[in-house]
């Protein structure tokens, strides 16, 4: 058992999984919100709580990320359909790629996001 315990010890990892860091995995994710996008506009419905984009009555409110990161001083954009939430979306990963600063904002949410659930995974084995 000592042994088991030992290897978990060594092999265990906090850093980068699978070659990607915070900011790869947000602009994957913006890749996703796209293909979403794409998806509404042909009649799929998806959950809401999924979407970086809904519908009201002027087109569409679209965030950018989970967190609404604030992007050209603002964290809601409007766009007037499907395809003006493709062109926000592509237009937010250009201004991520060009801005340190926001790059540093994203990775720094990631980590906060990753550490508050481990602390309530953390809550829930206590119990």
């Amino acid at each position: 058992m000592t042994n088991a315990i030992e290897l978990l010890k060594s092999a265990a990892t906090a850093g980068v999984i699978g070659g990607q860091s915070a900011v790869d995995i947000f602009y994957s994710k913006l890749e996703e919100q796209k293909k979403f996008a794409a998806e509404v506009k042909d009649g799929k419905e998806h959950k809401t709580r999924s979407l970086w984009f809904r519908k009201d009555r002027d087109g569409y409110v679209v965030r950018i990320g989970r967190a609404a990161h604030e992007i050209a001083g603002a964290r809601l954009f409007r766009a007037k359909d499907l395809d003006g939430v493709v062109e926000i979306l592509t237009a937010a990963k250009m201004a991520v790629e060009q801005d340190k600063k926001l790059q540093e904002a994203i990775a720094k949410h990631s980590a906060d996001r990753s550490e508050r659930l481990k602390a309530g995974r953390a809550k829930k084995k206590a119990k």
